[in-house]
């Protein structure tokens, strides 16, 4: 007779020790925004570590839904998810789009998420360039969030009992649209000013190729050279002040990538 696999549901964690990574608070508005992270995490049952708050509005990042799916797996029979290519950009004038596909353990997809990213979609600086990446970003977290929204708030209403007066207050307003809300649609309907200038399509055409090398680069040696070569490019004029600045952004965010691949 075959033997069923057991389910056992994983205790909930205590993640008030998690509380020394994050950092130091500078002023009493950074304090109260902690202060929210961890009843956040107590309520959601999630790493704070896996909680951001952007323009005073807390969401799950992709940290936080990653590991729900993982904690969650086993008892929803979920598999593996997969990010698939719908239309690569190859250019800073294209669109990128993604498809993210949540399969259960038979093989049988449970749902999809697609996730698009141009220029115009894009306020942030830093990742502007990487439109692939932020594409299937934007993809797999849709996808996730399908599945994981209805636990999280389950979880949210299991949870809230165990917090003082105080955290109440703290996640009552934040908690209404937590599971959904994304890093994009904070920033875009923000409405606040960028401090940056923004580069046109031909400042961005001419760095195209080392912004795609500084993506695919797969060790801090290739990555080192490649800044090499930036700064060659740097003395005799190659790049203008703001070319540099989108340069070192994409080459710092792609090192510390490294570092932590390295360290897991």
């Amino acid at each position: 007779m075959k033997k069923e696999k057991s389910i056992v549901e994983k205790k909930s964690l205590d993640w008030a020790g998690a509380g020394i990574l994050i950092k130091k608070a500078q002023n009493p508005k950074d304090l109260n925004i902690q202060k929210m992270i961890m009843a956040l995490s107590v309520a959601f049952d999630i790493p704070p570590q896996g909680i951001t708050v952007l323009a005073d509005t807390p969401y799950i990042n992709k940290v936080g839904l990653e590991y729900a799916f993982d904690r969650y797996s086993d008892q929803k029979g979920w598999g593996h998810f997969i990010s698939k290519p719908v239309e690569l950009a190859k250019s800073p004038s294209d669109t990128a789009v993604f498809v993210t596909e949540l399969y259960s353990r038979n093989g049988r997809v449970i749902c999809n998420g697609y996730g698009t990213a141009s220029q115009d979609s894009i306020r942030m600086g830093t990742i502007r360039p990487f439109l692939n990446e932020m594409a299937e970003t934007r993809s797999q977290n849709r996808c996730l969030r399908k599945v994981l929204s209805p636990i999280l708030y389950e979880t949210f209403v299991r949870n809230i009992a165990s917090l003082s007066k105080d955290q109440v207050a703290l996640v009552s307003q934040a908690s209404k649209n937590f599971g959904s809300v994304t890093a994009e649609e904070i920033t875009y309907q923000s409405g606040e000013p960028e401090q940056e200038t923004m580069l046109t399509e031909k400042e961005m055409a001419v760095l195209q190729d080392f912004l795609q090398r500084i993506s695919s680069a797969k060790t801090q040696e290739e990555l080192k050279n490649l800044g090499v070569l930036i700064k060659a490019g740097v003395k005799v004029g190659k790049f203008n002040e703001n070319q540099v600045k989108f340069l070192k952004e994409a080459w710092v965010k792609k090192s510390s990538s490294l570092t932590f691949k390295d360290k897991k």
